[in-house]
């Protein structure tokens, strides 16, 4: 009986920190995000509109799915942390040969952003 007092409590134990790990990070969280001309989204070119974009974990990858109407664009992200809540939603593009490339995104309230990687 006690071995299984313990086993409920590990159980416990590591839902709670799974719990936690996705309050941090806000997954399956969704945001509204405008793309205002085509831009390259990691290794992906997305043509420009209105998106949903909701955090997801895929095994142990964080990936940003893009929806724009039925197309579904799926980019692997890393977590940077910010020193403070970020106050408002931004996201940080560079121009690489006449390419819009969006860098990372901060969504206003979170403590991260996400870093696109190619």
């Amino acid at each position: 009986m006690r071995k299984i007092a313990l086993l409920l409590l590990l159980v416990l134990g590591v839902g709670m920190v799974f719990a936690a790990d996705q309050g941090n990070f806000k997954l399956n969280r969704t945001m509204q995000v405008n793309l205002s001309e085509q831009a390259l989204v990691g290794d992906q070119v997305m043509p420009a509109g209105q998106y949903r974009v909701t955090h997801v974990m895929q095994n142990s990858d964080h990936i940003m799915v893009f929806t724009k109407g039925t197309k579904e664009f799926r980019v692997k992200c890393t977590m940077k942390p910010l020193e403070a809540k970020a106050g408002q939603t931004q996201m940080v593009y560079s121009n690489e040969n006449g390419q819009k490339v969006l860098l990372y995104m901060v969504f206003a309230g979170d403590t991260f952003q996400h870093v696109f990687a190619r």
